[in-house]
């Protein structure tokens, strides 16, 4: 638990790049499949506060 308290940081800033590689990847495909799933998953982060709903980091607002 010290490690995390420690890294916590780290840890946001490896989730967000998941996230955004993640998302990058989905869009790219063609199937929906994977867009379904990640939806599934970007709703069980978001229900943490790790990420936005519109999938941005926690504390950034995502530029439109």
């Amino acid at each position: 638990m010290e490690w995390i308290t420690t890294h916590w940081d780290d840890v946001l800033a490896i989730i967000g790049g998941v996230v955004v590689v993640v998302s990058t990847v989905v869009k790219l495909t063609s199937t929906t499949k994977d867009d379904t799933v990640w939806a599934k998953i970007l709703k069980v982060l978001a229900a943490l506060s790790l990420v936005n709903p519109d999938g941005s980091v926690v504390g950034k607002k995502a530029d439109k």
